[in-house]
């Protein structure tokens, strides 16, 4: 459980970094194509690089809050329940969403397989590595999942 805890710390560090640079990029991007409209004339692919860069920050970013526990959650239910309860409910609520990321990075390669051909039309960049953030993202989910749910197991017997 040690490996699995310090490659997570691994790998959030990587997805913080890439978050990071994804978003910066993107302002940065955001703030060229303002200043070239205002003062010089629309820069054509500046909307489509911002809108790809906002799509991978926003599926990496969304890995990293899972990871953190992050994401909004209304817990008013649970914080009312025991700690037997309320472990088995977390338990079973990373259970689904483990089984929610699975299908989402099965169909997020099928998604891929559909797109090989198609080009973006500022870039001309494959769809194809688009779309690759649907799987990669899906795949950290499913890691951070069953991390989560083994440490909640290997609790279990403590």
């Amino acid at each position: 459980m040690k490996i699995l805890k310090s490659l997570s710390k691994i790998l959030d560090k990587i997805l913080q970094l890439a978050v990071f640079i994804l978003i910066t990029g993107m302002i940065i991007t955001v703030s060229l194509q303002i200043i070239a409209r205002v003062f010089f004339t629309a820069l054509s692919w500046t909307e489509e690089m911002s809108r790809y860069l906002l799509v991978w920050g926003s599926f990496l970013g969304a890995a990293l809050a899972y990871h953190r526990g992050a994401h909004i959650a209304v817990t008013f239910v649970l914080d009312r329940l025991s700690n037997g309860a309320r472990r088995w409910t977390v338990f079973v609520a990373h259970l689904f969403s483990l089984v929610f990321f699975i299908l989402g990075f099965w169909y997020g390669i099928e998604m891929i397989k559909m797109q090989v051909f198609q080009v973006s039309p500022s870039l001309n960049l494959p769809m194809k590595d688009v779309y690759l953030v649907i799987p990669i993202s899906f795949g950290f989910m499913v890691y951070f999942g069953i991390v989560n749910v083994l440490n909640i197991i290997l609790k279990e017997g403590e």
